[in-house]
């Protein structure tokens, strides 16, 4: 189904693409945002992180009626539409999508891809009027289709370069688009480690009238300690929502990674996968990786494998250059099939220019390894593609039945 309804969407709605402005969403949305009226909104922006720590504050709230809202997806569609109960049934979101279609139509609305897909997920949520909604932003904040939403809370893990032609260059402009999300009266709960960005942070919330809440304050742990920040991140959340203390003694880190974020794939040979897609990213993923490698004897992976969506030459050229230094591993850079996906000619010339292996098919290259460690890292779209083939590839080699 993901397939064929991906080309639908494409067909209909155009490829995913940043479209500024709410104007459109708003007018599609105005009959439905009513009946949220009662619900609790929290918006989760931020340039690194946000998916982790949505997915997170959705399993500490799974005891409560909730929907949670995640882009992009990796593998499937149904991925973005999730409640209490977990991810939406395929047949559902099917009907979901064909009914919401019709209503496009017939009203004229103008949506983009992204656009569509949030007021299916909002038609989904309004159906049952949950206590809580969850809203990772897709890109920015600002002009992201959640901020028709006014929210309860925002929270915020991380500040980077990225999408700097959308969202600006310097770190005081990308902040302030994407605490654009808040409100008079809001929460703002921030895990920022530079002191410059938790300084503006503070003058930013003081003129929207909104708290701050700031997590680094706690010494709880390292800026390359991500997913330990995300969780506490989470945890912080749910425990202001439920009218708690924040008590860190209380916290117990998960060492169950998500899909995609420290996931483990075993077959002939062991992938982990890790999404990393910029360099401030992939800079904490490399001391992060290192962390638990204390005798530094041999490389702690086998083979470090990459590649990227499009972006800058100089932002590709920098993330190749860190994970040529970094020790990791054998580093292999490859190409994948997706529309986001940069070049196959662009991934060859970099990769020769730094040094590096480059192949073109990293599944055909893979077929023979066996027991080694391999981790797999930059677009999420890359893990997703990857972890994909290498399903088919197992699933072939050793049929059921």
């Amino acid at each position: 189904m993901s397939a064929g309804l991906l080309d639908w969407l494409v067909l209909n709605y155009g490829h995913e693409q940043m479209r500024p402005g709410l104007e459109r969403v708003r007018r599609a949305l105005g009959p439905i945002l009513p009946k949220f009226s009662q619900t609790t909104v929290v918006i989760i922006a931020g340039t690194n992180g946000k998916g982790e720590t949505t997915l997170r504050l959705s399993e500490y709230l799974k005891g409560k009626k909730h929907f949670t809202w995640t882009s992009p997806h990796i593998e499937r569609i149904t991925e973005r539409f999730r409640s209490e109960a977990g991810e939406i049934e395929p047949a559902e979101l099917q009907e979901l999508v064909d009914r919401c279609h019709r209503e496009v139509v017939t009203q004229g609305y103008e949506l983009s891809f992204y656009e569509f897909l949030f007021y299916v997920f909002c038609t989904w949520a309004s159906q049952r009027v949950p206590e809580y909604l969850l809203l990772e932003v897709g890109l920015g904040g600002r002009l992201d289709a959640v901020n028709v939403f006014d929210a309860r809370m925002v929270l915020l893990p991380s500040i980077s370069r990225d999408h700097q032609e959308i969202l600006g260059k310097r770190y005081e402009q990308i902040l302030r688009e994407k605490l654009a999300t808040l409100r008079p009266g809001a929460t703002l709960v921030s895990y920022l480690h530079l002191n410059y960005l938790r300084e503006k942070t503070t003058a930013i919330c003081r003129s929207y009238g909104a708290k701050l809440v700031d997590l680094e304050d706690t010494r709880l742990a390292e800026p390359y300690e991500f997913s330990k920040r995300n969780q506490f991140l989470a945890y912080a959340a749910y425990s202001l929502l439920n009218g708690q203390p924040i008590d860190a003694k209380k916290w117990t880190f998960s060492q169950d990674f998500l899909e995609h974020r420290g996931e483990i794939w075993k077959g002939q040979t062991d992938w982990v996968f890790f999404g990393s897609h910029n360099p401030d990213g992939m800079r904490k993923l490399i001391q992060f990786l290192h962390s638990g490698n204390y005798t530094f004897a041999r490389p702690p992976f086998d083979h470090v494998i990459a590649s990227f969506s499009h972006r800058s030459r100089q932002d590709l050229r920098v993330m190749l250059r860190m994970l040529r230094t970094s020790g990791l591993g054998r580093i292999i850079v490859t190409t994948f099939d997706h529309p986001k996906a940069a070049t196959a000619d662009l991934m060859e010339d970099l990769s020769a220019q730094e040094g590096l292996e480059f192949v073109k098919d990293i599944v055909e290259l893979a077929k023979d390894w066996k027991g080694k460690r391999s981790v797999v890292t930059g677009s999420y779209y890359f893990l997703g593609e990857l972890k994909s083939r290498l399903v088919r590839r197992e699933s072939a080699a050793h049929p059921r039945g």
